[in-house]
C-alpha cells in the first residue's frame, strides 16, 4: 500500500490505473490516515502561530463589532484569548480533531462534485466509491506540501506561505481576488491532474479531456469560495 501511495506521486498513470482496475474503496483509508496524521503533526508543531492568526481574525472581529457593548468586549476577548492559547483541555483536543476531520470531509465533499461534474460533461456512470478512492489517492500531493511548508512555515515564524499566485500579494485577506489567487497554487493543481488522470481512466477519455474538465471544476470552485469568503468578510467585519 505504502508502494501505491508513493507511486501515485510519481507514476500517477500507471498506478491510476491498477486503482480503477482493481477497485477497492477500502484502499483509501490508508491515504486519508496519513493525512489526518501529518495535520495533527503540522498543527502541533505550527499551533501557536495558528493561534496568532486565530486571535489576530477574533481581536479584530470584536473590536469592530459595533454590537458589542464597550464594555463586555474585554471579557469577551479575554474568554475567547484563554481557549485560543489553551494547549490542554477541550479547545486543544478540538482544535486537533478539526485538523484531522477536514481531511475526510474535503475529500468526500470533492469526490461528490467530481462525480456528478464527469457523469454530466464526460458520460458514464462512475460510482461514488471510484470516485471518493480516486480523490483520496489524488490528495497526496498534500503530503508533500506539509513536508516542505511546515518546516519553513516554522523556521520563518510565518503561516502564510505561498506555492502559488497567492505570492502576488493582491488585495487584502479574505478579499475575493486574495482568496481566488492563493487557491491558484501548485499543490492544488498536482491534486487536478492526478484526479484528471484516475477519471480519464474510468471515463475511457483522453487525460487531456479529462484534466480540461476537472480544471473547470477547480476553478469555479475556487471563485464559488472566494465569493463566499468575501461575502462573509463583508458581512461580519
Amino acid at each position: 500500500m505504502f508502494g501505491t501511495m508513493i507511486n501515485v506521486i510519481t507514476a500517477p498513470g500507471e498506478t491510476m490505473e491498477t486503482i480503477v482496475r482493481e477497485f477497492d474503496w477500502k484502499k483509501a483509508l490508508m491515504p486519508i490516515a496519513l493525512l489526518m496524521g501529518l495535520a495533527v503533526a503540522s498543527g502541533f508543531i505550527l499551533q501557536e502561530l495558528i493561534a496568532d492568526m486565530q486571535w489576530e481574525q477574533i481581536e479584530k472581529s470584536i473590536e469592530g463589532n459595533s454590537q458589542i457593548p464597550e464594555e463586555n468586549k474585554e471579557q469577551f476577548l479575554s474568554e475567547r484569548y484563554d481557549s485560543i492559547y489553551s494547549k490542554t483541555g477541550a479547545g486543544a483536543i478540538f482544535t486537533f480533531l478539526s485538523m484531522a476531520i477536514s481531511w475526510p470531509i474535503r475529500i468526500a465533499f470533492w469526490s461528490l462534485f467530481v462525480m456528478l461534474t464527469a457523469n454530466l460533461f464526460l458520460g458514464g456512470g462512475g460510482k461514488y466509491g471510484q470516485m471518493f478512492t480516486i480523490s483520496a489517492f489524488a490528495y497526496l500531493p498534500s503530503v508533500v506540501e506539509y513536508i516542505i511548508k511546515t518546516p519553513i512555515q516554522f523556521i520563518t515564524d510565518n503561516i502564510m506561505i505561498f506555492t502559488g499566485l497567492g505570492v502576488l500579494g493582491i488585495g487584502e485577506q479574505g478579499d475575493f481576488i486574495n482568496s481566488f489567487l492563493a487557491g491558484v497554487d501548485i499543490f492544488a493543481f498536482w491534486r487536478v491532474f492526478i484526479v484528471a488522470v484516475g477519471v480519464g481512466i474510468l471515463y475511457n477519455k483522453s487525460t487531456k479531456t479529462a484534466l480540461a474538465t476537472m480544471t473547470a471544476l477547480w476553478i469555479f470552485g475556487l471563485i464559488v469560495f472566494a465569493g463566499i469568503g468575501a461575502g462573509a468578510k463583508g458581512i461580519f467585519g
